[in-house]
């Protein structure tokens, strides 16, 4: 009897232990950038811990004043290098970054299960309203939020011709590429439109040619009058000046993603601009 109940003790056990999220390790805030006060920490880290317990997921917040510039490919790489000097190799991170320049999410692991572009576009976007209208607390307390309710949803579904979160962001933006795609179709079938409209035209002229009845030259001359003149044509060769104009990043840039010389190595994406 007592064989049996240890047995059933252990099986309860085991079944609990499923249950519930692997331990996670809540890393804080490191307001590099001094935007919070010792009780906002406080606060934002007690709520950090509650999400890293509810969700199994390593989370850490770091704030700088570095300015990474607009097009978040260093942003990229210093959220990354940050998650991997404080989780190690555990994929099952998200590290956030606020910086003056840039602010990008990175994650990876068990996350990608649980976010598509569309909700992370959502938690991104709702962040960076928050961080331009200088709301930092709201910032960090939508972030925990959207961490959690999204968990609580359940995984997601996506496309598999895209991937996950980190494969379509990949290539999310491409303004970093300067390669010409060529669609061999709309080519072709513009070859085959001109061929058709250069044998109607030509065509036209050939009607016209044989049709035409070519009029008397006593149908030009005033016999009453002598009239001797010189006519000279002038071609006037035309040039066109064309001036690239560049598009201001003064409001700001948004991304899903960005492409490093490296190549990224986790998901997220993120938004650039400063306030």
């Amino acid at each position: 009897m007592k064989k049996l109940l240890s047995v059933i003790i252990t099986v309860f056990a085991a079944l609990f232990a499923a249950a519930v999220p692997a331990s996670a390790w809540s890393a804080g805030i490191n307001d590099m950038a001094g935007l919070y006060s010792d009780a906002e920490i406080a606060h934002l880290e007690a709520r950090q811990q509650e999400v890293a317990d509810a969700t199994g997921w390593n989370i850490a917040v770091v704030t700088t004043n570095v300015g990474f510039g607009l097009d978040g490919v260093d942003a990229c790489d210093y959220a990354e290098q940050y998650c991997y000097d404080t989780f190690g190799d555990d994929p099952d991170s998200v590290v956030y970054l606020i910086d003056l320049d840039y602010r990008w999410i990175s994650m990876d692991g068990d996350l990608l299960n649980y976010f598509n572009s569309s909700r992370f576009d959502t938690m991104m976007d709702t962040c960076e309203d928050c961080y331009m209208d200088y709301k930092d607390v709201e910032n960090l307390e939508f972030f925990y939020h959207y961490l959690e309710y999204y968990y609580n949803e359940g995984t997601v579904e996506y496309d598999p011709t895209i991937g996950a979160l980190g494969d379509d962001f990949e290539d999310a933006i491409e303004y970093y590429d300067d390669d010409v795609h060529l669609d061999l179709t709309v080519i072709f079938g513009g070859f085959i439109m001109g061929v058709i409209g250069a044998v109607i035209s030509i065509s036209i002229v050939l009607v016209r040619y044989k049709t035409h009845q070519s009029p008397s030259a006593n149908a030009y001359l005033n016999r009453t009058t002598i009239d001797m003149y010189n006519k000279q044509d002038y071609f006037v060769r035309e040039y066109t000046t064309r001036t690239r104009i560049e598009s201001s990043s003064s409001g700001g840039s948004r991304g899903g993603g960005s492409r490093r010389s490296g190549g990224r190595s986790r998901g997220g994406g993120g938004r650039g601009g400063r306030r």
